[in-house]
């Protein structure tokens, strides 16, 4: 009897140095996958950010043109102004300038 419970404590060993070395590979390839996981994730968050660029990028310029249009239009109808009344330009900025004084003095 001995040796058969010698020959099943053998066999189970054996059965568990198996099972080692079949969990170790399991391992390996779950992080394996896992690290196939992480570097595709990485991937598309930066093909995402790149596309965000991109988009926020074309969007800034759109509006740089937008506001430049604004203002180009803007001097360009006080341009208009000072030419057909340039007397009503001449008192305005005037009456700016001394305002602007009497709040600057009143402040000290």
């Amino acid at each position: 009897m001995a040796t058969k419970l010698e020959k099943d404590v053998e066999a189970l060993k054996k059965d568990i140095e198996k099972f080692r070395a079949h969990l170790g590979d399991t391992l390996s390839d779950v992080g394996n996958l896992s690290q196939e996981k992480v570097h595709e994730t990485k991937e598309r968050l930066r093909d995402a950010v790149d596309g965000f660029e991109g988009v926020a990028r074309r969007r800034l310029g759109q509006a740089n043109d937008a506001i430049h249009d604004r203002g180009e239009r803007a001097l360009e109808a006080s341009r208009e102004v000072v030419v057909s009344r340039p007397m009503t330009t001449v008192a305005i900025s005037f009456a700016a300038g001394l305002l602007t004084a009497f709040l600057l003095e009143r402040g000290k």
